[in-house]
């Protein structure tokens, strides 16, 4: 039996199964910032502009 093709579909589950779990963290992450930006933007510098300290 030739088992080549199946080790090489076994491979890509498993490589496809790893990139979208990163992907998934780094979307997470990159909202979790943008998050945190929007609430010290809307929170703690109510009526101030970016140019103010």
């Amino acid at each position: 039996m030739h088992y080549g093709s199946l080790a090489a579909t076994g491979a890509t589950i498993t490589i496809g199964g790893i990139v979208f779990d990163q992907l998934r963290l780094v979307v997470i992450a990159v909202g979790l910032v943008v998050g945190g930006a929007l609430l010290i933007r809307a929170g703690f510098r109510r009526g101030k502009t970016p140019s103010d300290i």
